[in-house]
This record gives structure tokens, C-alpha cells and sequence, in this order.
């Protein structure tokens, strides 16, 4: 079990390395909707779910559980209560397979380093705070520390390549600490969108 560790996370960088093409298209986008309140106009508030590389770079304080076998890696998260599986078998990627939030997972060791290479991410539209192209790639490693106030740590280096996007690779270094005494609990999201309604939103952005 693992939890965030918000005191030693890495960001994205504040002026992300948008291609000409893709600022262009970002300022058209901001232009048409503006203005825009991020306390109600998120399509994550409004229950849809992260994407990556997103998932794995939010500072959100949710816990997550990770279930390794022989030939899959399996992630558990509560947010949305999403689920990465990490093949470790080097199968093909089926021509057939279609773009999903969490994409398609391969792993291998690099010693006692865990290299995932994901691909087949559902792309965010320009008008996202993280918009993405079907030519989306992550590539995160994982290490395991030993030590220090919560006995390990995992620090996963998070490499984003998107040539639609972003005129250059970016590197984030995200780190979560154990937690053993937690458990992956249930997200049941549509009572936000319940609490929404309640409160009288009159938002029009979330489901773009």
C-alpha cells in the first residue's frame, strides 16, 4: 500500500513546451470558453477519470496498492477506482486494441528498477489542462528505497513524450511513501456530481 508523498513530489514544469501548432489550438480553445473556474469547469470533478500520464503524476492524497505475479504488475487505485495492469511477459500489442485511460502496459527490470513503457492512451482534447495526442508515450521507473521516517519509499521517474504536443520529452519525478495501516477504499463519484446539482452549477465545460 502506498501513499503520495506530497513533500517531495516533482511538478510539471509552469511553462509547459507546447509545439506552435498546439498553443495555437490551446489559445482558440481559451478564447471560446473563457472564463474558466477550476473549481467546477474539471472534467474530474465531474467524475471523469484521470488518464495517464495524469493518474500518476496527481498529488491527490489517495492511497494506492500495487499486486505483483510472476507475469503482471497490477496498480489498484481508490481514485475512480482504476486499475493498471502491467504485463511482463513481452506480449505484442494486438493491432485491435483501442486507446483506453490507462493505456496498454509492458514492463521489464532493469536490475532492481522497474521500467513500464505505456502507450495507447486515450488522447485529451486541446482544451485539457494535460491534452494529448495518439502519439502519447510514458515511460515511468521504479525504485524502491529503503529507510528514512516511513521505512520505504517508491520513487518513480516519469518520462512524457508527445511530438503532437510537446516540442520536448518531460521528466517528473513523483515519490510515495508506505503506508501499511491503510486500505484502498471505495470512490464512488457520482455523488459529487450529485453535490454539484445541489449546490445550483450551472457549469458547461466538464464533459469536453
Amino acid at each position: 500500500m502506498w501513499l503520495p508523498n506530497s513533500k517531495e513530489m516533482g511538478h510539471w514544469p509552469e511553462e509547459r513546451p507546447f509545439t506552435p501548432a498546439m498553443a495555437e489550438l490551446r489559445a482558440k480553445w481559451t478564447k471560446a470558453t473563457s472564463p474558466i473556474d477550476l473549481t467546477r469547469d474539471d472534467d474530474h470533478t465531474s467524475c471523469l477519470p484521470y488518464t495517464l500520464p495524469y493518474m500518476a503524476t496527481t498529488i491527490t492524497q489517495y492511497p494506492f496498492e500495487i499486486v505483483s505475479t510472476p507475469r503482471r504488475i497490477n496498480f489498484f487505485t481508490e481514485v475512480y477506482g482504476q486499475v493498471r495492469r502491467v504485463d511482463m511477459d513481452s506480449t505484442p500489442v494486438s493491432p485491435e486494441t483501442l486507446p483506453s485511460h490507462v493505456g496498454v502496459s509492458r514492463g521489464h527490470w532493469e536490475g532492481s528498477q522497474l521500467v513500464i513503457e505505456t502507450t495507447h492512451i486515450l488522447p485529451e482534447n486541446e482544451g485539457s489542462r494535460f491534452p494529448g495526442s495518439p502519439a502519447l508515450r510514458v515511460v515511468e521507473r521504479f525504485s524502491l528505497v529503503q529507510g528514512g521516517e516511513y521505512g520505504k519509499q517508491i520513487i518513480n521517474e516519469i518520462t512524457v513524450t508527445d511530438p503532437l504536443v510537446y516540442q520536448q520529452p518531460i521528466t517528473i519525478r513523483m515519490v510515495y511513501k508506505s503506508a501499511r495501516d491503510v486500505e484502498v477504499g471505495e470512490y464512488i463519484c457520482n455523488e459529487d456530481i450529485w453535490d454539484q446539482h445541489l449546490d445550483g452549477s450551472t457549469s458547461k465545460i466538464p464533459w469536453r
